[in-house]
């Protein structure tokens, strides 16, 4: 059996978070749905062990959730609530942010925008975690960005708990498509930021949120 502890072999341990992670984003284990140890630990042919420091990773993603006596189970879902109640605090935290990201910006902050632009290059096709993982880490990390240039850490901070990047993705199974049409925003949001236009700026913002919430909508709306 691997020694997925070992300092040797840090890959197999997020590997197992990863397997893990796919399996509760694309619904193999549903929302709400109890997550088995043992099984787990006897699909992925590991030790209890790194499972449960997988669980406790995404217990922190709060993908999943521990009760006393009962383990860990799968998150709900966003309610349309929740999902309306998310967006009007991105609205309101991120046209700050951007607004503040623009007056402060140096050309080096504008070196990093377009540096993290060009990590995602190609889009895969498919609508499963595996296709969209990367694109998935490329908005936390974009979006992260934007407050880290704004100077604020109060707001990344309160971002950062939202955890949004993936609540919305496990909401909402994207097309290729439409993963193109939000990494364009972000090259749209990245030149209104560089012309230093801060109307402009928090334009971008706006348009490409509501644009992410539209396209998000028409999912919640299906689901039983």
């Amino acid at each position: 059996m691997a020694k997925v502890l070992s300092k040797n072999h840090p890959l197999l341990t997020d590997d197992i978070y990863e397997s893990i992670k796919s399996l509760l984003m694309d619904h193999v284990i549903l929302p709400g749905e109890r997550v088995s140890i043992d099984a787990l630990a006897r699909d992925l042919k590991v030790s209890q062990t790194p499972i449960r420091e997988a669980l406790a990773r995404l217990e922190a993603d709060e993908l999943v959730v521990r009760k006393p006596l009962t383990g860990y189970s799968a998150t709900q879902v966003l309610t349309f609530k929740e999902l309306l109640d998310l967006y009007e605090f991105r609205f309101l935290n991120e046209q700050k942010a951007i607004e503040l990201a623009t007056k402060k910006l140096t050309i080096d902050g504008e070196k990093k925008l377009k540096a993290e632009l060009a990590t995602v290059k190609k889009i895969p096709p498919g609508s499963m975690y595996k296709a969209y993982r990367f694109v998935s880490e490329h908005d936390a990390r974009f979006h992260q960005l934007i407050f880290q240039l704004s100077g604020n850490s109060f707001m990344e901070s309160a971002f950062l708990k939202t955890h949004c990047h993936l609540h919305l993705f496990r909401l909402s199974p994207t097309t290729s498509e439409v993963r193109n049409l939000a990494l364009k925003e972000h090259g749209d949001i990245v030149k209104a930021i560089a012309s230093r236009d801060i109307k402009l700026a928090r334009t971008a913002m706006l348009t490409h949120l509501v644009n992410s919430r539209e396209r998000i909508l028409p999912f919640l709306l299906e689901m039983p």
